[in-house]
Parts: structure tokens; C-alpha cells; sequence
């Protein structure tokens, strides 16, 4: 009995020594993850083993995770049940799916809109729906996994362009004879928070019959048209939305909700209705989760937190410069904030040092960002406070002495 226990645990050795080796590999380069656990608390707050921590991590950038008005109506609205337990071609729609559609729709400017259960599901339904073996895809370098993984599943052939570079791009468009064309980029990009080229993007997209594509979780109900302060994301910000094809973005950011949602022509999401298997094949978003985005859309309507934001935004920028902070980019309006450091080692050392301090601030590290570009992001809320603020890069600035 005891020699078969052994065969077998032999066995399960020799199938799993590859994991083994690759996890080893991965903690002697400094890029080993693991998951920590922590419990929200109040005003920007985390508790970790006992210890509380100031969060500047979280993509809440309105703090609209944690409003009270929306918590208040949160218990509200789950009343019949907690989820339709199905897709929407299975088991129907409900009105509280299709008013948030309507209201979406509304917010970007877009005759229709279609909910994914996240950012991720919607990306990948869009490119897997409308690219395939006759489409080339242009995609920028520094996109976000989803968009990387969306390219993959979408059989095309993938053109990479160099970060924000529209002359490679437009070489590139120009080269392709494929009557299929697709340029997708981000609104606000996720690690470096710089904005994407939008309006030169959107010239090369026009002239060259190119379906303009945009991921604008980042940038969604935090910037948009600064005149009519509708918050309606980049390509408002631009003044080029009737440029965009198809808008892509998050309940989960600026809405502080959950869930994903795209934003296009009537047609083009009757034809995903029909292609798209991420939303074809999964579960419909709970009605409840529906309901409360939708009211956060009104909240976020008001400006109020956007302005709140912005003046930490330029608050920390302040302090940077007077504490000499370097590496940092400093983008307007953008509340993702990174500070290079390089070394994926040292950029675990300093979180970790900040950690200790009462600041989370998770590093960055190779394969979200390339190697030797680690780096501390910091992500800003309309729930922190200047006291906040201050205390952190106080703090950051010694560590980095």
C-alpha cells in the first residue's frame, strides 16, 4: 500500500515538476504574485492583518464604490432575486438591463449599447466577433492584456505599432491592401495613464476605411468635453466621438459598480448579439448590479467628484515637483499616476516598505509592463484628501532617498 502511495505521488511529481521549475524561476526574477487579502474600510481605507492602510490602488476614482447614497439603495434593489441565472438569449433581458443600455447609449453618444458581464468579456467578444482570417487588426503596443487576448481569439493578422506612434501606424494602414481594418487603442492607458493620440488616430482610421476601436475603462466618466462637462470619456475629451466605431468600457472604474459595456451603431451590436460569444454564452449581468450603475451614471453626471479628483490629481503633481520626485509622468486629468523605479526587485522593496508605512501601493512588474520598467502605480481618488496625499509621498520621498 505504501510502495502504491508512493508510485502515485511520484507520478503527480513528474506531471507538475514544469510548474514547479516555473514558479522557482519566477521568485529568483522578482516576478512571483500572490494574493493578499484585505477588508475595505471607510474614507480610502484597508485593513490588513490587523494593520490599517491608506489605498491608493484602486481604480475607484470617484470614490463612487463606497458612496453612501448608493450603498443606502444597494439592499433596495435585491428584492426578487439576486441573478437572471442565465444569458439573455436564453432566459430574456429585463428592463433594468435594457433602461442602463438606454442610459449608456445616452452618456456616450452611441445609437445602441449592449452589457458584459466586465471590460475583459467585452473586448474579447468585439474583436473575436467582428475580426477574423481576412482582417488585419493595428493594435498599440502597451493595449491591456484583454485587447492582447481579444487579438488572439479573433484569428486576424495582428499589427503592432509602437506606443502612440500614428506615422508607424499610418505606414503600416497604408501598406495593408485587406479591405477588413481595425485600430484599437485605449482612451487612458492602464499603466503608463498617459492619453492615446485620439484625434490623429481617428484622421488615419477615416481616411483609410479602418474600423476605429476604443478601450476607454480609464477614462470613462472621469474626462470628457470640457465645455459641456458631460464626462462621457476620451473621445469627447477629443471632441472626435462620432469618429469611434465602437466605444469599449467599464462599470467598475469611474462608476465604483461592476460589469463591462459597449457602446457602438445599431447594427454593429445587432451583429454582436449574434457573433459575439463572450455575451452570446455567459450569464446576463444581475439586475440588481444594473440598477445601481445606472444610478451611479446620474451621481457621476453631476461633476462634483470629477472636480474633487482633478485638484488631488494636481495636488500630487504639486508635491512631486517639491519633493523632487523624479520618473514620474504627469499627465492632466489622468488619476493613474506611475513612478518608474526599473528594477522589479527594488520596486517590490519600496511597496513593500510603503506597506509597512500604512500606504498600499501595489509595484508593477513584467508581463504587465516590460521588463527592467517596474514601477509603483499610484491611482488617485476623489476620496482621498490632501492630508492623504501628502502623508504618502512624505513617506515615498524618504524611501526613495
Amino acid at each position: 500500500m505504501a510502495s502504491e502511495q508512493n508510485s502515485n505521488r511520484n507520478s503527480q511529481n513528474r506531471k507538475t515538476s514544469f510548474i514547479e521549475s516555473e514558479l522557482i524561476r519566477l521568485e529568483n526574477e522578482n516576478l512571483y504574485r500572490q494574493i493578499n487579502v484585505f477588508d475595505v474600510e471607510k474614507e480610502s481605507t484597508l485593513k490588513y492583518k490587523k494593520k490599517h492602510l491608506l489605498n491608493f490602488s484602486s481604480n475607484d476614482y470617484l470614490g463612487l464604490s463606497k458612496n453612501k447614497a448608493l450603498l443606502k439603495q444597494l439592499n433596495q434593489q435585491i428584492k426578487l432575486q439576486i441573478s437572471q441565472c442565465s444569458s439573455r438569449l436564453i432566459s430574456g433581458s429585463s428592463t433594468k438591463i435594457e433602461r442602463l443600455e438606454k442610459n449608456l447609449s445616452s452618456h456616450r453618444d452611441t445609437q445602441s449599447t449592449l452589457i458584459f458581464s466586465n471590460g475583459y468579456m467585452a473586448n474579447l467578444g468585439v474583436l473575436s466577433a467582428l475580426g477574423d482570417k481576412e482582417t488585419v487588426i493595428f493594435s498599440d503596443r502597451l493595449n491591456h492584456a484583454s485587447i492582447i487576448d481579444g487579438c488572439k481569439l479573433s484569428n486576424s493578422q495582428v499589427n503592432i505599432f509602437p506606443h502612440n506612434d500614428c506615422s508607424i501606424l499610418e505606414e503600416l494602414v497604408k501598406k495593408t491592401s485587406t479591405k477588413k481594418k481595425i485600430i484599437i487603442t485605449e482612451g487612458i492607458f492602464s499603466m503608463d495613464g498617459d492619453f492615446s493620440k485620439l484625434k490623429e488616430i481617428s484622421k488615419i482610421s477615416k481616411e483609410y476605411d479602418c474600423i476605429l476601436i476604443v478601450d476607454d475603462a480609464h477614462g470613462d466618466f472621469i474626462v470628457g468635453n470640457n465645455t459641456l462637462k458631460n464626462y462621457s470619456g476620451t473621445p469627447a475629451y477629443f471632441n472626435i466621438s462620432k469618429e469611434v466605431d465602437v466605444h469599449i468600457s467599464s462599470l467598475s472604474k469611474g462608476l465604483g459598480c461592476f460589469g463591462g459595456y459597449v457602446g457602438s451603431s445599431k447594427i454593429i451590436c445587432k451583429y454582436l448579439i449574434n457573433k459575439s460569444r463572450p455575451f452570446i454564452f455567459t450569464s446576463a449581468l444581475p439586475d440588481f448590479l444594473c440598477e445601481i450603475a445606472d444610478i451611479a451614471l446620474t451621481n457621476a453626471k453631476k461633476g462634483t467628484h470629477q472636480q474633487k479628483l482633478y485638484d488631488n490629481i494636481d495636488y500630487f503633481h504639486k508635491l512631486i515637483d517639491e519633493y523632487n520626485i523624479l520618473n514620474v509622468k504627469k499627465i492632466r486629468y489622468s488619476p493613474i499616476i506611475p513612478i518608474i523605479i526599473g528594477s522589479e526587485k527594488k520596486a517590490m522593496d519600496i511597496s513593500t516598505k510603503l506597506l509597512k508605512k500604512g500606504f498600499y501601493v501595489q509595484a508593477i512588474r513584467y508581463p504587465t509592463v516590460n521588463k527592467n520598467q517596474a514601477r509603483l502605480r499610484v491611482s488617485l481618488s476623489a476620496e482621498h484628501n490632501k492630508h492623504q496625499i501628502y502623508n504618502l509621498l512624505n513617506i515615498l520621498s524618504r524611501i526613495l532617498k
